[in-house]
């Protein structure tokens, strides 16, 4: 086993051999003049090798760990001095350096075999129980290692896709309130342009309403103010037929425009209830609270906005305006003489 005085020789050169340099020692500044390139691994080589060493010394015998001292000690003093030197020297120096080093490498490898057969001791490689013991420790640390990161892939993963949900309502959301309020614009003005026509058309056939009525009351009291006078005779009834035709003909002209002007009075109502409708849309679309309560009250909403419902223009029975015909058929079955059997 070795002794303290050795252990203590041991640690020393470690801690000297750590505080060296790198810098001054490699000198990546001076290019391919500098050994950065060809003493790097044997740097991390010398390191691994002085760390070993310093952990299984205790166990081997004095006598090597002080050839591992002495091989140590070389190569710091080698070390430390390339480090020390000027530029112009330290190029000069370079490759004996190198060359000293690798002697105090193949120095180092003759006692060497002793701390590798104090770590296979000391890490029980030589018993198959120890060997069975470290692979089942090997396994088991495997595993704990590999179930860590599948709950930490997994809980990565939910949470880039609860984020990516987020993500996702936030852009549907918004790219429905940008629709829905586009489509609303557009449909408040179609629907005020049309308000401005149709209370266009209802001021026109109020005024045709009042023409026809003062033409119509004109007419009646023209025929009230004829007295009749001398004998009856088929003059007399074509004369009263035909101003009764006039009268029915001008009567059935301001019916038609009666109709005419309730039909669009009713459109025009019609389209401002519409209009606030599509004024409110937004605000009732909002209110909901599911996708699927917005989907249900904006189909109800386009539904109501959309039917166009009656406007009193057509219909199926008889129109009006064939009062006259009426009235001259009636006429003709009063004067026709009676046909004889």
């Amino acid at each position: 086993m070795a002794t303290q005085g050795q252990l203590t020789n041991l640690s020393a050169i470690a801690e000297a051999l750590r505080k060296i340099d790198k810098d001054k020692l490699l000198r990546p500044t001076l290019g391919e003049a500098s050994i950065k390139e060809t003493f790097s691994d044997r740097l991390e080589q010398i390191n691994r090798k002085l760390e070993f060493a310093t952990e299984f010394a205790p166990a081997v015998h004095d006598e090597y760990v002080s050839q591992v001292v002495s091989a140590f000690q070389n190569i710091h003093v080698a070390m430390q001095n390339q480090a020390s030197l000027d530029n112009a020297h330290y190029v000069a120096s370079r490759d004996q350096f190198l060359i000293n080093i690798n002697s105090y490498l193949e120095q180092l490898q003759r006692s060497w075999p002793a701390f590798v057969t104090a770590a296979v001791e000391a890490r029980g490689f030589l018993q198959d129980e120890g060997i069975r013991k470290e692979y089942q420790r090997t396994i088991d640390a495997m595993k704990v290692e590999a179930e860590n990161s599948l709950k930490l892939v997994k809980a990565e993963a939910e949470k880039t896709i609860e984020e990516a949900r987020k993500l996702a309502k936030q852009i549907e959301d918004g790219a429905r309130r940008t629709a829905a309020h586009i489509s609303v614009e557009v449909a408040q003005r179609e629907f005020k342009e049309a308000g401005n026509k149709l209370w266009y058309q209802v001021m026109l056939w109020s005024g045709f309403i009042i023409v026809s009525l003062v033409c119509f009351g004109w007419f009646a009291l023209d025929l009230l103010e004829i007295e009749p006078g001398g004998e009856w005779t088929w003059r007399n009834f074509y004369h009263s037929g035909l101003r009764i035709t006039l009268l029915g003909g001008v009567g059935a002209v301001a019916a038609f425009c009666f109709r005419m002007f309730r039909a669009h009075l009713h459109m025009y109502q019609h389209n401002l209830h519409r209009q606030r409708l599509t004024n409110s849309m937004a605000t009732l679309v909002e209110s909901a609270v599911t996708p699927e309560q917005r989907d249900l009250i904006l189909g109800h909403l386009v539904g109501s906005i959309a039917a166009f419902g009656s406007s009193g223009i057509l219909q199926k029975e008889d129109d009006s305006i064939h009062y006259p015909k009426m009235i001259i058929d009636t006429i003709q079955r009063t004067v026709a003489p009676p046909s004889s059997k």
